[in-house]
């Protein structure tokens, strides 16, 4: 009967694996559409939104200050059921929380009595979390005096090395028996990284020594905020000078019987701008994220996913009237939907299209971009303007005169193909298009 009653747990346990990680595939493919995009949330105020962690019954929290306020994705996905959230009020925690529901336990960063920031655990007693406690943490554990020359001596950086600071923003892995978090060790690429800690099998209450999540993830930028989803998708933002701009949120994925996390990408500029981005939470419903970029309520707010109908707006006024000469009219289709750099394989067809321009010595030419009808009509001007500011930089890197080309995004309004249905129209509606003008 044991056996069964053990069999039993293994098969819900897997299914429900099994469904998170078609969820959090689901909601990656969803918010990334084009259908959605990211807006200052209407609970926002003046004050920042600090991070955020997932709870209980379906709830997320993030702090103002000092108050912790919860709430629930609503019917429009913006936030809902707002209200606060006395219980984690007076932990002391710093950054995000990590919420296991099966132990009753809260996992939380906060500074210690000598100024580190360390891991705790609180234990949920009847709706309040009690008995809070450091967690036992191998290689990290005071010891009487400093020790040298091994990998462990490195992980007791916290109680010897004056200026490091310690474990940051948990959260949980491998339904409660790992923690990951971002840290500044010794040991690390650089700034702060992604580690995770294990429960010891051996040892219980005792936790393994911090490893590195990947070298695939970790460098010598910043690495922080990770959030992971059925141990198949790791969360994350990170500062690369390759990015948008500022703090960029980053996926990584691996299989779950596989042991080490992919390439991490960039979610890309639905997701992302030149300001910061970090903290990304969500569930199987929606997905948030803290963003200090312009048209916010104050320093950092929350962002929603925000559905919107396309519409059609009147017919954009361009800048100037353009005659397009017979001969010449050259259309661009490289474009991924909502991308703004071209596709490798059209290299050769920039190259022919810069030989042709240089036929006409002293010519000037203008170059504009367009997009499919998904998206709203502000989003996609900004994406057919870097488009159309992407074609033109090549072609002065490749020595066209820049005061010979004006750049200008046209959006969705003049479609090759209006009301576009399949994907093979929507592609030949994203492209760019070089007129030769006439003076």
């Amino acid at each position: 009967m044991k056996n069964i009653v053990t069999m039993k747990k293994a098969l819900f346990t897997f299914v429900i694996s099994a469904l998170l990680a078609t969820n959090v595939w689901g909601v990656e493919r969803r918010f990334g559409t084009g259908f959605y995009e990211f807006n200052s949330s209407k609970q926002n105020n003046k004050k920042d939104e600090q991070p955020m962690s997932a709870y209980k019954d379906g709830f997320f929290v993030f702090f103002r200050a000092d108050t912790a306020y919860k709430f629930k994705p609503g019917k429009d996905l913006d936030l809902a059921n707002v209200e606060q959230c006395p219980e984690l009020m007076g932990l002391g925690i710093q950054g995000t929380f990590a919420y296991d529901r099966n132990k009753g336990k809260l996992y939380f960063s906060k500074k210690d009595s000598q100024g580190n920031s360390e891991l705790y655990e609180a234990t949920d007693d009847d709706g309040k979390w009690k008995d809070v406690k450091k967690l036992k943490i191998k290689g990290t554990m005071a010891q009487a005096k400093e020790v040298h020359g091994s990998s462990l001596a490195i992980g007791r950086w916290n109680h010897y090395v004056p200026g490091v600071k310690g474990f940051f923003n948990p959260c949980i892995g491998r339904a409660g028996r790992r923690i990951y978090f971002s840290g500044e060790f010794m040991a690390g690429k650089g700034g702060r990284d992604i580690w995770y800690i294990d429960q010891d099998k051996d040892d219980e209450g005792m936790w393994t020594k911090p490893e590195p999540v990947s070298d695939e993830i970790n460098s010598q930028n910043r690495e922080d905020y990770p959030f992971v989803v059925a141990d198949t998708a790791l969360y994350f933002a990170c500062n690369k000078v390759t990015g948008k701009g500022g703090m960029d949120i980053y996926v990584s994925h691996k299989g779950a019987k596989e042991q080490y996390w992919g390439k991490p990408q960039n979610l890309g500029e639905l997701f992302n701008t030149s300001a910061d981005e970090y903290n990304a939470v969500g569930n199987a419903y929606s997905m948030y994220f803290l963003s200090n970029r312009q048209g916010g309520k104050g320093g950092f707010d929350i962002y929603y996913p925000n559905k919107y109908n396309v519409k059609r707006t009147s017919e954009l006024t361009p800048d100037f009237t353009c005659d397009e000469p017979k001969g010449f009219n050259w259309v661009l289709f490289f474009f991924d939907f909502g991308k703004t750099d071209m596709k490798p394989e059209y290299d050769a067809q920039l190259d022919e299209l810069l030989r042709a321009m240089n036929e006409f010595p002293g010519g000037k030419f203008e170059i504009s971009g367009h997009t499919d009808s998904r998206g709203s009509a502000d989003f996609n001007k900004k994406l057919s303007q870097k488009r159309a500011d992407y074609v033109r930089s090549l072609l002065i890197s490749k020595g066209y005169p820049a005061n010979l080309i004006v750049s200008v995004g046209r959006g969705m309004e003049d479609p090759v193909i209006p009301n576009a249905e399949l994907e093979e129209q929507h592609e030949q509606n994203r492209r760019v298009e070089i007129k030769l003008l006439n003076e």
